[in-house]
This record gives structure tokens, C-alpha cells and sequence, in this order.
């Protein structure tokens, strides 16, 4: 077996097919859906370089036996994923050695020159809590990740109050509009008629490809006076392989919530990963998003848990 770097150009399609592998084999995202890795090479890695920050994609690091990926090590902002193929758990306590000397820069480091390493674990994936456990890592019961999955046969409307329109993303044009309301969403602060938010990771994007197949969710204020009328806004990475949907990011502004936008926009892109033979549809959900995915029909499948180690 060997350990490689990933590269884009020679990886990315055996490691998409890994990550379709595993989740055909599970029938669950407890491994990362080809969506998720897309999301984190295009937007997020676009995103980090923006704020100075190192790539995530840089440190992925992936496992051969025999020329096929036996396992991968999956960063995302300051923690790591590991997913491992069946039959190879055994190999799981050198991956987390291997992270912890190699996925160092990802985090931040405190003034005495220590820092805490995070590792995301599925709750459903014991041998690898236990492993964790052994090699002196707690969970941080306060932090948790859920992977949540839409029933599609449940009947779902974007009913919305007059004066505001649901619309697919080619419907409404205006490019800067719309990546403005979803950063705005996450930071109300920023909030200004002359708002603009840097377009490079809406931009990098565009070269994934499963962008053909995915869309953009907005709910259109046609009443606003000045500024950005975009209330609410997600993109919606589609996966036809998996007949799976990843609805990352979503975000609504401020000033529009508890309205029922936001439950409006989910039930829209639900409504056409059906006509697209979609079978299942996630989004990851923390804190306090997790009532307002539940209020909007979505149900756990698994939880994710946080574990830190102090490292010197």
C-alpha cells in the first residue's frame, strides 16, 4: 500500500469514484458525497485563498493498494475527515498519525505553539470513536454535525407572501446579487445598499463538473426599494451517479428570516431534484440549524462527532 498526494488532474475522478463506491456500499453520507468534495475544490478552496487562508484541497492525501483507493484523509477548514474502504479499518490508526504530522498547517496555532487538532467521526463508524478514544482524543460533546436526508415522497410548495417570487438560479441573472445574499446571510453586519461580495468563489465554481447538472435556489423580494432584492438563496450540487442532491450553502439575509423563505427555497430544489430522478437529498446541519431543517422536513440520518487532541 502507498500514500499519495492528491492532484487534481490525475486523482479526481478515481476519487470521486471511491466516494461513490462507499456511499453504494453504505446507502449513507457517513463518507463524503462526490458533491461535498466538489463544494470544498471549488468554492471553499476559492474562499480560503480569498481570505488568506491554506487550501484544504492541498492536504487531501490518498491510500493505493493495488492501484485502487483504499482510503483518504478529507480536510474541511480546521478538522479532518478519513474515509476507509471496507476491509481496510485496520489501517485507520496510521492515517491518524499520518494527519496529525502532515495536516498541521490547517489549523491554528496558539501562542505557546500548541494547537488542537480536530477530527470528524460518523456516530455509526464505532471502530473509529474507539481508535480516537485510545489515541487520546475527546469528543467535544457541544459540537455536532448532522448529515440530514429529505423523505421525497412527501408533498412540499414554495408558497410565499405577495410581492415575493421563488426562482431558479438561470432565472435570475444578476451574478453579484446573488453570491452578495448568501455571504450577507452568514454575515448581517456586512448588510448596505452598495454591498458587493468578492465573486471569485462563485466563479470557481463553474469549473465543476457536476455544475451541468446542478442549480441555484432564490427567493426574489420584488417590493425592495433599492439594494439587493435576493432574500434567501442555496445551490444545489446534483449527482446523477448517486441519484443524490447536496444542498450547500443555504442562507437566508438577516432582515428575511422567520418568514418561511428559507422553508420555501428547500422545498423548490427538492421539488426539482425530483424531476431530475434525484433520490435523496442532504444537507449538513449544526447548532442551531437543526430546527430549522427539521421544521422544513428534513430528518437525521447520522450525526457526526468532533474530537480534538492537543498537539505540541
Amino acid at each position: 500500500m502507498r500514500m499519495i498526494r492528491f492532484q487534481m488532474n490525475r486523482d479526481l475522478d478515481r476519487l470521486e469514484a471511491f466516494l461513490r463506491n462507499q456511499y453504494d456500499q453504505n446507502q449513507t453520507a457517513d463518507s463524503w458525497l462526490p458533491e461535498r468534495l466538489h463544494d470544498l475544490i471549488y468554492r471553499v478552496n476559492a474562499q480560503e485563498t480569498d481570505e488568506g487562508k491554506k487550501s484544504s484541497s492541498d492536504y487531501i492525501f490518498l491510500w493505493e493498494d493495488k492501484e485502487e483507493i483504499s482510503a483518504c484523509i478529507l480536510p474541511d477548514g480546521e478538522n479532518i475527515y478519513v474515509s476507509v474502504k471496507g476491509g481496510y479499518e485496520h489501517i485507520f490508526p496510521s492515517l491518524i498519525a499520518f494527519s496529525e504530522e502532515n495536516c498541521r498547517p490547517l489549523f491554528a496555532e496558539a501562542e505557546d505553539g500548541t494547537i488542537k487538532f480536530w477530527v470528524a467521526v460518523s456516530d455509526r463508524l464505532a471502530y473509529m470513536r474507539k481508535t480516537l478514544k485510545e489515541s487520546g482524543y475527546r469528543e467535544y460533546p457541544e459540537k455536532e454535525c448532522r448529515n440530514c436526508i429529505f423523505p421525497l415522497n412527501a408533498e412540499v410548495t414554495t408558497d410565499l407572501p405577495s410581492g415575493f417570487r421563488f426562482l431558479f438560479g438561470e432565472d435570475y441573472t444578476n451574478e453579484e446579487n446573488k453570491w452578495s445574499a448568501l455571504r450577507l446571510g452568514f454575515h448581517p453586519d456586512w448588510e448596505s445598499p452598495d454591498y458587493k461580495a468578492g465573486m471569485t468563489p462563485y466563479r470557481a465554481r463553474k469549473n465543476s463538473s457536476l455544475y451541468r447538472d446542478s442549480f441555484e435556489c432564490v427567493v426574489v423580494d420584488e417590493n425592495a426599494a433599492e439594494g439587493n432584492p435576493v432574500c434567501a438563496y442555496c445551490f444545489v450540487y446534483v449527482d446523477k451517479r448517486t441519484k443524490t442532491a447536496l444542498i450547500e450553502p443555504v442562507s437566508t439575509r438577516e432582515k428575511y428570516r422567520r418568514k418561511g423563505f428559507g422553508t420555501a427555497l428547500l422545498h423548490g430544489a427538492v421539488m426539482r431534484c425530483k424531476k431530475l430522478g434525484i433520490e435523496r437529498c442532504y444537507v449538513d446541519s449544526f447548532g442551531w440549524r437543526n430546527d430549522f431543517y427539521v421544521a422544513a422536513g428534513f430528518f437525521t440520518e447520522s450525526s457526526v462527532g468532533f474530537w480534538y487532541k492537543n498537539l505540541k
